[in-house]
C-alpha cells in the first residue's frame, strides 16, 4: 500500500475512533439534579415474579416540594427525615444523596 493510503486509512480509523469515545465520554458524564424539601417518605412492598415463585420487594419513595417522587435506597430513605432539603444526583437511572440539609 502506498504511503499516502496508509495515512489516510489511520487518519480515518482515528477520526472514527475519536467520534465513537467522545459521544461515549459525553453520556458517561450526563446526570440530573433533583433538588426539594421532603415532603413525605412511603415505603412499599411490590410483588416481583421470579419464574416459579413471587417474592416482595422493598420500593421507597421520597415526594419531594419540587413535585418529583424519587424511588431512593434503602440507606438514602433511612438518613432523611421529613422536611429536610435534599439534593439527589441522577445518573443511567440510579438515584444518590448529594446532599442533606436538616430542618432544624
Amino acid at each position: 500500500m502506498s504511503k499516502t493510503k496508509t495515512l489516510l486509512t489511520w487518519a480515518s480509523a482515528l477520526f472514527f475512533f475519536y467520534a465513537a469515545w467522545s459521544g461515549f465520554i459525553d453520556q458517561e458524564f450526563a446526570f440530573s439534579k433533583v433538588e426539594g424539601r421532603v415532603l413525605q417518605k412511603d415505603y412499599t412492598e411490590i410483588a416481583v415474579d421470579r419464574g416459579m415463585n413471587v417474592q416482595t420487594q422493598p420500593r421507597y419513595i421520597l415526594r419531594l416540594s419540587s413535585g418529583e417522587n424519587l424511588f431512593v435506597s434503602s440507606p438514602d430513605f433511612h438518613s432523611v427525615d421529613q422536611g429536610d432539603h435534599v439534593l439527589f444526583i441522577s445518573q443511567h437511572g440510579n438515584v444518590n444523596l448529594y446532599e442533606k440539609k436538616s430542618h432544624s
